[in-house]
């Protein structure tokens, strides 16, 4: 009997574990901030952000070392791209977002020199189910590798 229960634990213990994947848990990577070469105009960020179970909005990013941070769209209207500020990004269950080049991605006014020099800025990623994911975002000089001594970092 004891021997029955253990192979029914252990098939059970299987399938929780079988189901455990992708989507099973909201995650933030791969953040990178590129500083902008020329003081006082804004540095970009850009992200991965993976759905966990349920449908959710990212309402915001914020840092205690910067000025300002707002999440931007860049449009194409007739072969003229711009930038336009929008309030939230619709991350699907299960699916991938990036916040990237040429499409959804972040403008970070003034970066404070402490993080510069360290090549890493921390950051809170703040989601619509009032999940709040802390990353530590590397820094890079635009047309620049990142410090040494950066330390590239999921959510944590």
């Amino acid at each position: 009997m004891t021997k029955q229960l253990s192979i029914f634990f252990a098939g059970l213990v299987a399938v929780f574990l079988a189901s455990c994947g992708q989507g099973d848990v909201l995650l933030v990577k791969d953040v990178v901030v590129n500083i902008s070469p020329v003081e006082g105009n804004p540095s970009s960020g850009y992200a991965t952000i993976l759905g966990g179970p349920d449908d959710v909005t990212l309402v915001g990013v914020t840092s205690d070392d910067v000025m300002r941070m707002e999440i931007h769209e860049t449009t194409d209207d007739n072969g003229v791209a711009s930038m336009q500020p929008v309030d939230k990004v619709a991350i699907p269950a299960g699916g991938t977002v990036k916040l990237e080049p040429g499409g959804k991605h972040l403008m970070i006014w003034g970066v404070g020199g402490g993080s510069v020099a360290q090549g890493s800025l921390r950051m809170l990623f703040i989601f619509s189910n009032d999940d709040r994911i802390e990353v530590n975002a590397v820094i890079k000089q635009i047309g620049g590798a990142a410090p040494a001594n950066a330390d590239p970092d999921s959510a944590e």
